[in-house]
């Protein structure tokens, strides 16, 4: 998942009154061994048996730079679809391991996402502490510094306790943990980020909140995320979210589709097949553009659906190469034109009714699989704003 990242700003502050909680936690850490973490459902009675709350079961990213754009389009399916992830105040920095502020707009001249939690508790929803890290675009930090980091937080407790106390401040119901670059090469980094994870898992363990892990996907051993070990990581969480998306980047295609989700699965089943039921399956509410350069394809950028379906309707028809277009496709509309310069487009992008026909697609491939039994389909969804596919949410509600 290609999460935008922005600059630094001033790390949290944290509030005395929790530090009580946070040391109770510690001293249960302290007491479990990170190599037997306890059993995933061990704590269902006490903080209940569903990830998600919703008629529905999707997760919905608001993310904090887009805040309130994504309030709104939140507000509009909260009914059926009132979980939610946030991704604004849990940006790591690998130095000290604090957590900082984003370019959070939520409310007008302060970072806070507090009134985010409030909403989505106030709609019946979960509400998830999306944690990760800046390591691309401006003002990054590096891939060794988040390894570092990732190996700090095995021994050193502070750096637990610092989500910890977010998450309690602010009333979250668990966290959802993407870390996305981290140095492959680093000494035994599969094993170091299994021992994080578990020392997370625990601590969230004792307060009787959820914890999930956000996986890069990956279809063999060894793609290229390599950091990230399935069968490791599968005895180190309460779920996990297999980020379905950026599936064509070099070659114009869809952002996900169903054989794609397909081979997710079959790698899912061979690495971690008692987590099947317990894979909650993000998908894009966004397409992708290209341009043509030196015969060759290079990748734009990501393009909501409001932006595709405005390129669309400028291009006119003598423009638009009828055969390399596909307006009306099923699972993937895309077009490809040539602008008034000469330079020719291409644009995936989905729609409501593509996206309806992938998931209703793939829950039938799933409810053949016996791990999957009798469970719902979840999905999450990279990100909401008001540049979505509107017709979506209506669409999806009839699956449930």
């Amino acid at each position: 998942m290609s999460r935008p990242v922005f600059g630094r700003t001033s790390s949290l502050l944290l509030i005395l009154p929790i530090l009580l909680v946070v040391f109770l936690a510690s001293c249960v850490v302290g007491g479990s061994s990170t190599n037997s973490p306890r059993k995933a459902g061990h704590e269902q009675t006490s903080r209940g048996s569903v990830l998600l709350k919703g008629k529905t079961a999707s997760l919905s990213w608001i993310y904090g730079r887009d805040c309130l754009r994504g309030m709104q389009a939140y507000r509009q399916s909260a009914g059926a679809d009132p979980d939610a992830a946030l991704v604004g105040t849990g940006w790591v920095n690998p130095a000290d391991g604090s957590l900082i502020n984003g370019h959070n707009q939520c409310v007008a001249g302060n970072p806070s996402m507090d009134t985010v939690v409030q909403l989505v508790h106030s709609r019946g929803g979960m509400a998830y502490l999306t944690i990760t890290m800046n390591t691309e675009g401006p003002d990054p930090w590096s891939v060794q510094q988040a390894a570092a980091y990732i190996e700090k937080a095995t021994t050193d407790q502070g750096y637990i306790d610092t989500i910890v106390h977010e998450v309690v401040r602010a009333g979250y119901d668990g966290v959802i943990m993407d870390l996305e670059g981290v140095d492959h090469s680093y000494p035994a980094i599969q094993q170091v980020f299994t021992r994080y994870n578990q020392r997370l898992w625990a601590a969230l363990q004792a307060l009787h909140k959820w914890y999930g892990i956000a996986l890069i996907p990956k279809v063999r051993d060894n793609d290229y995320n390599f950091f990230e070990n399935w069968r490791l990581l599968a005895h180190t969480a309460d779920f996990v979210v297999i980020m379905a998306v950026d599936e064509s980047y070099f070659t114009p295609g869809p952002a996900v589709s169903l054989p794609w989700l397909k081979r997710l699965l079959s790698y899912a089943l061979q690495t971690m097949p008692e987590m099947v039921p317990r894979i909650i399956w993000e998908l894009p509410l966004y397409g992708d553009s290209w341009h043509w350069e030196k015969n060759g394809w290079v990748f734009d950028d990501s393009i909501t659906f409001q932006a595709a379906q405005a390129l669309v309707q400028q291009a006119t028809p003598a423009r638009i190469n009828a055969q390399a277009s596909n307006m009306q496709d099923v699972y993937a509309p895309h077009v490809v034109y040539t602008d008034a310069s000469g330079v020719k487009h291409a644009v995936w992008y989905p729609t409501g009714k593509s996206l309806y026909s992938i998931i209703n697609g793939f829950w039938q491939v799933l409810k053949q699989e016996p791990r999957f039994g009798n469970s719902r389909l979840q999905i999450a969804v990279w990100w909401r704003t008001t540049q979505e596919p509107q017709d979506f949410w209506p669409l999806l509600d009839e699956l449930y």
